[in-house]
């Protein structure tokens, strides 16, 4: 039972792994995005989406901070021009520019003009 179990989920992660390959949007080609990213580190989709890929789960910040210390990010950050968009009072969700499976955005560009190069 365990193994068909591994077997299925191993089935599935290289399923997603050749749909995201394969499925590419048309921006320009150079373009990586986060999630290549995380493939190229040689995690799967289950690390951030859970084990039933029939039914994914949409990662929080709870799912980034499980790798990603945010108070070093903050302190990478902290020299940028207006704000530190790592402590930011409203910023809660590390997704809101990190989008991984489409360009990164500068969410506070909507309503502030510090112009942040997201990754």
């Amino acid at each position: 039972m365990k193994t068909k179990k591994l077997s299925s989920i191993l089935w599935a992660s290289l399923v997603c792994s050749v749909a995201f390959s394969l499925c590419q949007p048309s921006y320009a080609a150079d373009a990586k995005m986060g999630a290549d990213r995380h493939i190229a580190k040689g995690l799967n989709c289950q690390t951030c989406h859970g084990s039933d890929m029939k039914n994914p789960q949409f990662p929080e910040e709870a799912t980034c901070v499980q790798c990603h210390n945010k108070e070093a990010l903050a302190e990478k950050t902290k020299d940028l021009p207006g704000a530190n968009p790592h402590k930011a009072p409203h910023n809660g969700d590390c997704i809101n520019c990190h989008l991984q499976h489409e360009p990164a955005e500068d969410y506070c560009a909507q309503c502030h003009k510090f112009n942040f190069k997201v990754k």
